[in-house]
């Protein structure tokens, strides 16, 4: 039986781990990269949707940041390695901009206009100007990037996954890797205020490394505990702290040459400190934990903040102005030393994992799904430095190889009409998810989604408009053969038929309970619908009646697409491709090397297909799913959706309004674009004001409001 939700669970493979899922001293030496932002929380959600379970820790365990396994390749040389820079691996992000991965760690020079970024997947981005723009300094590694400390304005230090530590002398020109003796994940680095050349760097199972060179060498000191460690301060030279899991907080008062444990409050974890004075220190953790010290550590007692948010973050810029970033978009701050903290709430909640202040006055966050915010009065208001949306984007669909539009969280449509070069949001009348869209020629576009939601369009998708229909039900796949006759499909079995635009849904009798994902015809009477528990429906008189044709299959099925009349394929969970050449009558399954759900798949050509799934795997064949090829991508979140016209159009969209296209080709194969009014053949239209309206910000979309740059006065002559 299936669950009573209207949501479907969708469990991924445990490609995302808790960190100490073994026994207690038990190590992983193949362990992968870990993502310190916490933004893969171990969920198994539907396709497109935020919402989910949470998989529970596992006994013996406390700790709730999360591993991600991938496959990367680090160079672990001996010697010190210079990383070139890197091209994006044929991939561009589209949205959000200037890039959709985590960002874990963010510092400002003095200057208050040099700064770096860093996160998941090896981003290192770079401004010169405080923010307002960045450029991606993106190195060879693939490693999560935690921790950052920047120097100067040409110097800074990294850490991350595997022991990872890269430093850049000439602003992030070039970023050297440096070998270090371990292959812990490394979460926070810091150096002494009054001995620039020392630093620290902690990590996972206690794992505590030290340089006296300025980041060029490194060396191993003696830790007291196994527990995973998030961050490391120094006060002087002598005199640090480390905390970590389990309540764990370190002290040590000769470089770290000696480590005792201090304190241990509780089982959570605390996730920053930082010294306010050299005798004052505050620690900060899950469940709204702030702790106080004003004896360099050694004893220490709770303040209470009136909050019980996770909180990630806490950064000092003088010794009464500080600030603590937290979850759902809670940044405190203080200025009286810490003794009373006031809260600021950012606008759409979102994960903010890092906070950094220049002085009183400016300082920056950043979290999940890229977001990068400025604040210019203390850390009451905050404004976006980066573009475009974050809700999740459950459906993308190319018309041609320039009209684009993307659906999902919260109502959100994006449309395009410049491939992709920019994404301008479109009113769509609900704030339910939308799951699915489809385009049958330039002006008619259908939209649907939770609570029975079907919208229309009749312009493009410059308005949207309901129609309606008999269920309450979620809708997740949508078709139209014609600009007349449609269906639509969704949860508990739900199939809706219409042979006027739209106008009337009629519903189909039910045969089934499944949820059914998605459905494709190939023509006016031959169509197949998929769905959960292996579900294969087909139908040979437009909809009216429906055959089970699926055969001892249990994986779920999330998207089916069709070549022609005869050639289709399937993709589901645990990386089943199903292949047909009889119109859906028979199906056989196509072995791939890939265990991960796939969600999406879209068709260029009879052998020409692209398929997308969690953990940002993009899979390609160019045989009709003989063989299939992994094609690396820039992220690792979880891709929804797929459009695929042949070559380099190409885009891709899931987690956090990611949307990627390709600038390199996939294959030579590409599909001719549908025809056309002789008013609209020929290249991409030129920009409109529609298209340029996403820039200018005249509709409040709801997001965080974007930072405008200063302007400088004119000098006086």
């Amino acid at each position: 039986m299936l669950s009573q939700s209207s949501k479907p669970v969708r469990y991924r493979r445990p490609l995302f781990l808790r960190l100490a899922t073994k026994a207690e001293g038990q190590r992983d030496e193949n362990s992968l990269t870990e993502d310190k932002s916490m933004s893969l929380n171990a969920k198994g959600t539907h396709k497109g949707t935020r919402s989910g379970t949470p998989l529970r820790s596992l006994p013996g365990t406390s700790l709730r940041f999360s591993l991600l396994i991938s496959i990367l390749f680090i160079v672990t040389s001996p010697a010190a390695t210079t990383l070139a820079q890197r091209t994006d691996r044929g991939w561009e992000w589209q949205n959000p901009r200037p890039q959709g991965n985590a960002i874990n760690a963010i510092r400002f020079a003095g200057d208050k206009l040099h700064g770096w970024a860093v996160g998941s997947d090896g981003v290192i981005l770079y401004s010169a100007d405080g923010g307002f723009q960045w450029e991606s300094q993106r190195a060879r590694l693939v490693a999560s990037l935690n921790g950052i400390y920047v120097q100067d304005p040409k110097r800074a230090v990294v850490v991350g996954a595997r022991g990872t530590v890269v430093i850049t002398k000439n602003g992030g020109e070039k970023w050297t890797e440096i070998h270090t003796p371990t292959k812990d994940h490394l979460y926070s680095i810091t150096f002494a205020t009054d001995s620039p050349s020392h630093g620290w760097a902690v990590g996972t199972y206690g794992c505590i490394i030290t340089t006296t060179d300025g980041g060029l060498t490194w060396t191993a000191q003696k830790s007291p505990t196994r527990v995973h460690l998030y961050t490391v301060s120094f006060a002087n030279k002598n005199t640090g702290l480390a905390t970590g899991d389990r309540g764990t907080v370190l002290r040590t008062i000769d470089g770290g040459r000696h480590w005792k444990e201090a304190v241990r409050l509780g089982s959570l974890p605390f996730t920053s400190a930082t010294f306010i004075t050299p005798k004052r220190a505050l620690a900060v953790g899950y469940g709204g934990r702030v702790i106080l010290s004003n004896d360099a550590g050694l004893t220490w007692e709770p303040v209470d903040v009136l909050m019980t948010n996770d909180l990630f973050s806490v950064f000092f810029s003088d010794e009464q102005h500080g600030w603590i970033s937290g979850d759902n978009g809670l940044v405190l701050s203080t200025a009286t030393g810490g003794k009373l903290w006031l809260p600021a709430s950012v606008r759409t909640n979102p994960r903010l994992v890092t906070v950094y202040f220049a002085d009183e006055n400016t300082g920056w966050t950043a979290g999940n799904d890229g977001l990068v915010l400025r604040s210019d009065d203390g850390g009451l208001g905050w404004q976006r430095l980066t573009e475009g949306g974050r809700d999740d984007l459950a459906d993308i669909f190319f018309l041609d190889n320039s009209r684009g539009w993307a659906v999902g969280g919260h109502g959100k449509i994006l449309a395009t009409n410049s491939g992709g070069k920019l994404w301008t949001v479109r009113p769509s009348g609900t704030n339910v998810r939308l799951d699915a869209i489809t385009f049958i020629d330039e002006n008619n576009g259908w939209a649907v989604g939770e609570q029975g939601t079907i919208l229309h369009t009749e312009n493009g998708g410059t308005v949207w408009a309901p129609q309606a229909t008999d269920t309450q039900q979620e809708l997740l796949g949508v078709c139209f053969v014609s600009a007349m006759r449609g269906w639509v499909v969704g949860a508990r079995g739900n199939i809706l038929k219409t042979e006027d635009g739209g106008k009337v849904w009629r519903q189909v009798p039910a045969v089934t309970k499944a949820w059914l994902e998605d459905v494709r015809f190939v023509d006016e009477k031959h169509g197949v619908a998929v769905g959960s528990g292996g579900t294969i429906l087909r139908t040979e008189d437009g909809g009216e009646t429906w055959k089970d044709v699926s055969h001892n299959l249990r994986e779920w099925l999330y998207a089916v697409a069709f070549a022609d009349q005869t050639r289709g394929y399937a993709v589901g969970e645990k990386g089943i491709i199903l292949r047909t050449e009889d119109g859906g009558k028979t199906w056989k399954d196509q072995e791939s090397s890939v265990k991960t759900n796939l969600f999406a798949i879209s068709v260029a050509s009879r052998d020409d297909i692209l398929i997308a799934g969690d953990q940002g795997c993009v899979l390609a064949s160019r045989d009709g799913g003989l063989t299939w090829e992994v094609q690396p991508t820039i992220t690792s979140s979880p891709l929804f959706a797929v459009a695929y016209r042949g070559g380099s159009n190409t885009w891709v969209a899931g987690r956090g309004g990611a949307i990627l296209r390709r600038t390199e080709a996939l294959a030579t194969v590409k599909i001719s674009a549908p025809k056309l009014p002789p008013g609209l053949r020929g290249g991409p239209p030129k920009l409109n004001g529609q298209e340029n309206s996403q820039q200018l910000n005249l509709v409040d979309d709801g997001d965080i409001p974007k930072a405008v740059p200063p302007v400088k006065k004119p000098v006086k002559p």
